[in-house]
């Protein structure tokens, strides 16, 4: 026994005097600290999908004042000019402008008038103030704030979604990190045991299966390490895609911490949930906007009436006035008589209140049902954690215990092996089951819709 841990030290020494030979390299600088909540403060501001769905919200406002505006005097400008292709001409009947007693008729004889081919220029202005039009304006701002309500709401949800997104891939890396630590823990573990059956094998004292058995359990860790350093590499570039940033940008996280501080009771979760998750203000708007384009239809049956002055004139046109002006009032009403097509209308959009009506409370049972399941998938997620941390102790006792017979020549080394694989199985299980309940958590904080 003392010849086989005289081996093993002989080894440590040549690698320690190695190093010292060529010397390695000095370690990189450490990456920066990335947290949680940072992480999800940057996906938040750069995340390209939440970019996009700012930039609906943007436009929402902006229909607000393209309406607001239209509360205002409407102008309208219009410019006719050229070259007549042929010279203008105007009859005036005998008699037409009135007959009188001392001229008698005027004129008193046809007169035809005719124009040049001149240049010439005819202007059309006109400025409106709207009177009943007023009230459809209204409405259409009414409608247009839903409009920049439900942007905001689907603003809230997509906010919602990222943030949930970056919870977990930042939860997948930690659970990832904490594995291939313990990949190269158990790595360096095997590796000592194969020098140890190796020498042993060498010296007579144990036979060449066990060497064997520990190559191939060596082989199986560096494949299980390549691995799960793989699927990290892949799972840091998934995080820095959601927060917008270089794939390859480098930085470390904070290892999971345990489960902390109970959570509310489910009729509480419930509550906040019906006042905060925006498929809940959706819907409500949803209704509201139903009610809204059913009273915007029936205003249509109103006419357009407006406070107007209107100017034309014409340039270069010699038996035309320069100028005139007129003020007073407009209407214009379309298609008065249409048949039943706005009734039709109506009735169609009564149909899609009462499913808008439907659809809300529907959203409504729904919310509730994903709270509750939510509230118990974390309850069991929390009872998994403190399970996997019993089973882990339990795991590293016996290892040490296998540890210290092997030592003493009253264990096996394919007992240690076993051991030593349940062991690491074990820490993966309980890294796992972190992962599970931070996962649970950022789901639950989801159904409540918290940021």
């Amino acid at each position: 026994m003392r010849n086989r841990w005289t081996g093993l030290a002989t080894i440590l020494q040549g690698a320690m005097l190695a190093g010292e030979i060529f010397p390695q390299a000095p370690p990189p600088a450490a990456a920066p600290l990335l947290t949680e909540q940072q992480a999800v403060e940057i996906a938040r501001a750069a995340n390209r999908q939440n970019r996009e769905s700012a930039l609906g919200v943007a436009q929402a406002s902006s229909a607000i004042h393209q309406t607001e505006s239209l509360f205002f005097p409407q102008s309208s400008l219009k410019l006719i000019s050229g070259y007549p292709l042929k010279p203008a001409s105007f009859s005036i009947p005998e008699g037409a402008l009135g007959a009188f007693s001392g001229t008698g008729p005027l004129p008193a004889k046809n007169v035809t008038l005719s124009g040049g081919q001149n240049y010439t220029l005819t202007t059309f202005a006109s400025v409106g103030q709207p009177l009943s039009q007023l009230y459809k304006v209204h409405l259409a701002l009414l409608s247009s704030r839903n409009q920049m309500a439900l942007a905001q709401a689907a603003n809230g949800e997509q906010l919602q979604s990222v943030t949930q997104q970056v919870r977990k891939a930042y939860h997948q890396i930690c659970l990832l990190e904490v594995k291939v630590s313990a990949d190269r823990n158990q790595l360096k573990f095997l590796e000592e045991a194969l020098a140890i059956a190796t020498h042993n094998v060498e010296q007579g004292t144990a036979l060449g299966a066990d060497s064997l058995d520990a190559k191939s359990a060596v082989a199986q860790q560096r494949y299980g390490l390549l691995k799960d350093t793989d699927a990290l590499t892949m799972a840091r570039e998934q995080l820095n895609l959601l927060l917008a940033r270089n794939i390859d940008e480098s930085f470390t996280v904070e290892p999971m911490a345990a489960p902390s501080g109970e959570e509310a009771d489910l009729a509480a979760a419930r509550s906040s949930a019906l006042r905060q998750r925006p498929e809940i203000r959706e819907a409500k708007l949803q209704v509201e906007k139903a009610n809204l384009d059913i009273r915007r239809e029936k205003a249509e049956y109103l006419p357009d009436v407006s406070a107007q002055v209107t100017y034309v004139g014409f340039q270069n046109i010699e038996f035309l006035p320069t100028n005139m002006v007129t003020a007073g009032l407009s209407l214009e009403w379309e298609n008065p008589w249409d048949w039943g097509r706005r009734r039709a209308k109506l009735a169609g959009l009564r149909d899609a209140g009462k499913q808008q009506s439907l659809t809300a409370e529907d959203a409504t049972d729904k919310v509730l049902l994903d709270v509750s399941q939510k509230y118990r998938a974390l309850q069991e997620a929390r009872m998994l954690v403190d399970a996997a941390t019993a089973a882990k102790e339990a795991s590293a006792e016996r290892l040490r215990v296998v540890t210290d017979q092997f030592k003493q020549q009253s264990a096996l080394l394919a007992d240690v092996l076993k051991q030593a694989a349940n062991d690491s199985q074990q820490a993966g299980n309980l890294s796992q089951a972190l992962a599970a309940f931070w996962n649970a958590r950022a789901d639950f904080d989801l159904a409540l819709g918290n940021d």
